[in-house]
């Protein structure tokens, strides 16, 4: 008999079902409901499918491995902690480090056998996998970069708090993986009667994403956040913050009941109520979220269907009292990509400290050549730099590392490290390079229609060509891009948003804002990727003509609208036309 999701989840013994029956056997594979208990803690069952064509033709079954993902509150990382996780990726992985747009460490092909060894190292480091993925609250995300005038601390303690306070409290992660022993947050004692105090027998209807955003940067897009917090001050002049709430991004082809939608203002809560109030939220969608269609399991369609008051409504009941009302946000007007040399406040012994911001291209933090055969050893570099001279690392929302605590006396060094491993500084790279992104894909994830990750510096090539022809070289473009609509770069805020639909063609979402605030329009359908230039070309070239001064790609896209930058362009699907 097939369970449903939460058939499976109740009778799972909390997150347990057969996972450890299952890795006592020389099987290269996970049973189907051990496949989706994995998911909770932290594990994605995959096969390369770059062979499966290769593999079949042989008589050969798939070529099973697991990608696992570490969950990293507000993308914060000590020096012991990142030597950790740099290790075990030559132990227990390929030599890779993955870094995600929620400011998380994933590893890929790795095999069953060795995920208690990759595991059990990762919480050696005080890291855990643990609620990485799965139907519970995510990953925190908060803003990364530590300039001097931010009050980074009490960002980052928010993040934590609100992590350990949404991390499962079953023992089964550490039961599985650890053998009972525990050395980062929750409580692995098993005890008759256990309970998830928050989640419940079912937990919850889908994945559920949290992200704190200091005013006036909205790297980590809060708005496509189920909760987005903003630290503001309240019209009493208290500490607090303004809640968002309602956003998610993902959605399905040729489905117009899934869309993305952009958070709302929820209310202003002080900074001892917040806690409580998220709390509100995630059991409100809990118990009114969607538990029969996976595809409909967001708050995002709870909110669109009830309406921002019912959910506040809600809410007031839980924590019983009013809400106050949201105080308005500022301008987000800091960039969102955070590269180069930049100011931190002092060290504890007064003098100046600075971390400089590292380009990661595509997330994908390892040692390789570029076309010319050259070396770029990015991965060999970060480490030496966070081995001499950085105490902290922080991972980005948008897939880059910023090495952190670096003295002044120290820049020249890490200078001539990244030079000497063939690593470019932001000045070295294109304004498109730096503002781009892209999910994994192919050949590992298994929701991927194409590829993302693999094929963004031929995107990113043709639009520096383009835009240097034009005369438009000094045009930053806000570009994404997925393999899939599930949206995992967060293509629908950006200003070009490529999201694959087939293995060869993908729809072109256009509009969307540079600070991430607005949502982008579906423009035009399946287009071949090697026809992406007879599309971007005739529209810079509008854009050129028609522009206002100072209007931005994204500004101008919106202005204009869809139907008017089809105009003139080949015929390929027209959004909401019949296939």
């Amino acid at each position: 008999m097939v369970l449903s999701p939460d058939q499976l989840k109740r009778q799972s013994d909390h997150l347990r079902g057969s996972i450890a029956a299952d890795l006592d056997t020389a099987d290269t594979q996970f049973s189907a409901d051990s496949q989706q208990l994995l998911k909770f803690h932290g594990i994605y069952q995959q096969d390369d499918r770059d062979v499966r064509r290769e593999r079949k033709r042989q008589g050969l079954g798939l070529d099973y491995s697991c990608m696992v993902r570490a969950s990293v509150p507000g993308g914060v990382l000590t020096r012991a902690q990142w030597a950790g996780i740099d290790r075990l990726a030559d132990q227990f992985a390929d030599g890779a480090l993955r870094l995600t747009s929620r400011q998380g460490v994933q590893y890929h092909f790795v095999y069953k056998a060795d995920l208690a060894s990759l595991l059990a190292g990762l919480n050696d480091s005080l890291v855990s996998t643990y609620a990485a993925c799965g139907d519970v609250v995510r990953n925190v995300m908060a803003t990364s970069a530590p300039y001097r005038e931010r009050d980074h601390e009490r960002l980052q303690s928010l993040a934590d708090t609100l992590d350990a306070r949404f991390t499962p409290k079953s023992g089964a992660y550490w039961e599985l993986w650890l053998d009972g022993e525990k050395a980062v947050s929750s409580e692995p004692a098993r005890a008759d009667g256990e309970v998830e105090p928050i989640y419940g027998d079912t937990y919850l209807p889908r994945k559920f994403k949290i992200g704190l955003a200091l005013p006036g940067d909205n790297s980590i897009d809060v708005y496509s956040q189920d909760v987005g917090i903003v630290p503001l001050p309240g019209a009493d002049g208290r500490d607090g913050a303004v809640v968002l709430a309602g956003g998610g991004l993902g959605r399905s082809h040729n489905d117009p009941t899934t869309f993305p939608r952009l958070a709302e203002p929820l209310a202003w809560v002080a900074d001892d109520e917040l806690g409580d109030v998220v709390e509100a939220i995630v059991t409100t969608f809990r118990d009114h979220g969607n538990r029969t269609d996976r595809k409909h399991a967001r708050l995002k369609y709870v909110v669109e269907a009830k309406g921002i008051e019912w959910l506040r409504s809600q809410i007031e009941e839980r924590v019983g009292h009013p809400l106050a009302d949201p105080v308005p946000l500022p301008a987000w007007d800091a960039p969102r990509a955070h590269l180069g040399w930049h100011r931190q406040s002092d060290g504890v012994d007064g003098e100046a400290r600075w971390f400089m911001g590292v380009a990661v291209p595509g997330g994908r933090l390892r040692d390789t050549t570029n076309a010319a055969g050259q070396p770029i050893d990015r991965r060999t570099a970060v480490r030496l730099i966070i081995e001499q001279y950085a105490d902290e690392i922080r991972l980005t929302p948008h897939q880059d590392v910023l090495l952190c605590g670096i003295r002044s006396e120290h820049r020249d060094a890490v200078e001539a490290v990244l030079a000497g491993h063939g690593v470019p500084t932001v000045d070295q790279l294109s304004l498109r390079a730096v503002s781009s992104m892209a999910c994994p894909a192919l050949p590992t994830c298994g929701q991927a229609l194409g590829e993302a990750e693999r094929v963004l510096p031929e995107v990113v090539d043709l639009l520096d060509q383009l835009l240097l022809v034009r005369g438009l070289d000094d045009l930053r473009i806000e570009t994404r891009m997925t393999g899939c609509p599930n949206g995992c770069s967060r293509p629908y805020v950006a200003e070009l948003g490529i999201v694959g639909r087939t293995k060869a063609t993908y729809d072109i979402w256009l509009g969307g804002d540079p600070a991430g605030s607005r949502l982008a329009q579906q423009t035009i359908e399946a287009v071949p990727l090697r026809k992406l230039e007879d599309v971007l070309g005739p529209i810079l070239d509008r854009y050129r003509r028609s522009r206002i001064e100072g209007e931005g790609f994204g500004d101008w896209c919106h202005r204009v609208g869809p139907a008017a930058l089809r105009e003139g362009l080949p015929t390929f699907r027209i959004p909401g036309a019949s296939s």
